[in-house]
């Protein structure tokens, strides 16, 4: 790979000035950053130089909760309770064309490198499980110039078993549009582990990852045999918990062996410690976050999809108070509606400093560090991406400084995290490989992509007004079910409400 120059660009770094950070030159190589200099200092001769005069140089974004499957259905939705939009998301990754597969996983990569995100934790949801799903996701993020954290979503019990009540209040007629099948556990981690051995790394801009969807989607065997896996090849594990105040209460009353807590039962299965991320965490008690904290275990925060999906805010503060690991994601495009982490960011400061008046807010820089080096701990990382530094590797976003988020120029962190929208970013690297170039995709010709959409998207439409009916015919019963989840008792609030 040619080696490349880029100068003239302020070059923030994380230890250094974060409002007003130094000109720098920086020299690509590789695929690698293999030197930071003052101006003119660097000799390389034979690199290609790019004049990044008046732009912001920032390490990429890394987005460590997304799903893929459900971008097609973006915009169709205002917001719904968690059960009911599960009705028609979720069945969206599943029995999906080829073309359908590629053409969303491809939008999604484009959108998120046009946000200045590169690399992408896809929490990868398809039926059925085959070679040519798995070909065709990896073979668009490659085509994109996209890093991608890839698991694929394993569950071994019925979406039925795992709502607060459903197996009491819905009538057998209705089972169906709720969910009734369970699979195998020890063949969906087999398929897994001869992905991995088929496909490998690409030059680790495939960084693998096992994804068990929540632990009360998962028995016991499969928990188990995702740690014993994710100890033999040394993966980082991503699920879903405490996400809704059902789910909570869920775990009360099924998981009374391991004392009501999701946590306790991660822990009894070995699902605990510096490789796990939980995406959401909006539920869990004083106890929970402490255990958190002492092993080291992950949360992804995605305030996007909580408010849209009112499930209440998690306990930023608290996470903070406690030291638990944070990173920060964007979740389903049909519920957040955008992979962009500027608003996650922007969020993450607000909603941070309404929770405890006792606590100091998230100040800009710190959610910049968790877009960033927090996604790159997630993955086991962090001593390679997330920061602009020499032997990082090259994953780098410019952005216009003359643009009205920018003017003027007080603070970088707290313009980037409270001004910035997108708009600014004009040029995108990964691993050294520039994916944007003056705002558009490089690698991708987006114009025949949205042609390519434009001929899926009546049949996708219509799947989605049959799965939106489906959802409306049991409306009577998703609002049972989630009164419900409002009114069972617990000690603690999670919603802005005095009670």
């Amino acid at each position: 790979m040619t080696q490349q120059l880029l100068t003239g660009a302020r070059v923030y770094r994380h230890h250094a000035d974060t409002d007003q950070p130094a000109v720098a030159d920086v020299l690509l190589d590789d695929g690698m950053i293999s030197a930071i200099a003052a101006p003119g200092t660097l000799g390389a001769p034979a690199a290609v130089t790019i004049n990044l005069a008046g732009h912001l140089l920032i390490p990429g974004f890394i987005n460590a909760h997304y799903h893929s499957h459900d971008l097609l259905a973006k915009g169709s939705f205002e917001s719904l309770p968690l059960e009911q939009w599960g009705l028609i998301a979720g069945p969206m990754g599943n029995h999906r064309s080829l073309a359908e597969i590629r053409v969303r996983t491809l939008l999604g990569a484009v959108e998120a490198l046009r946000n200045g995100v590169t690399t992408v934790q896809d929490f990868s949801s398809f039926l059925p499980f085959s070679d040519e799903v798995v070909d065709t996701i990896l073979n668009a993020y490659q085509e994109a110039g996209l890093r991608v954290i890839y698991s694929i979503t394993v569950r071994d019990r019925s979406q039925l078993a795992t709502i607060l009540g459903a197996e009491r209040l819905v009538p057998p007629a209705l089972r169906r549009i709720i969910g009734e099948t369970a699979d195998e556990p020890l063949a969906q981690l087999a398929f897994i582990e001869a992905q991995i051995a088929r496909i490998g790394s690409r030059d680790d801009m495939i960084i693998w990852a096992l994804g068990p969807s929540a632990p009360q989607r998962c028995s016991p065997t499969l928990l188990k045999g995702v740690a014993g896996l994710a100890k033999t090849l040394g993966l980082p594990v991503y699920t879903h918990v405490y996400e809704s105040r059902g789910q909570k209460l869920h775990a009360a009353e099924t998981l009374q062996a391991y004392g009501g807590s999701a946590i306790t039962y991660m822990a009894a299965m070995g699902l605990l410690g510096p490789h796990v991320n939980l995406a959401h965490g909006v539920w869990p008690d004083a106890d929970e976050i402490r255990r958190l904290a002492d092993s080291g275990t992950g949360v992804v925060l995605n305030m996007l999809s909580n408010l849209r999906l009112r499930n209440g805010v998690a306990p930023i503060a608290a996470y903070r108070d406690a030291g638990v690991r944070l990173a920060l994601g964007s979740d389903n495009c049909s519920c957040s509606d955008t992979v962009n982490l500027f608003q996650v960011m922007k969020l993450y400061c607000l909603l941070g400093g309404i929770m405890n008046p006792a606590t100091p807010p998230p100040a800009a820089a710190e959610a910049l560090r968790l877009a960033t080096l927090g996604g790159a701990h997630s993955a086991g990382r962090a001593g390679t991406l997330g920061a602009i530094e020499p032997g990082h590797r090259a994953d780098l976003v410019a952005l216009d400084l003359s643009d009205p988020a920018f003017r003027p120029l007080n603070s970088v962190a707290r313009q980037l995290v409270f001004a910035e929208t997108n708009r600014a970013v004009r040029h995108v690297w990964v691993n050294g490989r520039q994916v944007v170039r003056d705002g558009a995709a490089a690698l991708v010709d987006e114009a025949r992509l949205l042609d390519e959409l434009a001929e899926l998207m009546p049949a996708i439409s219509r799947d989605l007004d049959r799965l939106r009916a489906d959802a409306a015919s049991i409306s009577g019963l998703t609002a049972d079910l989630q009164r419900e989840a409002w009114a069972g008792p617990l000690p603690y609030n999670r919603y802005l409400t005095p009670k």
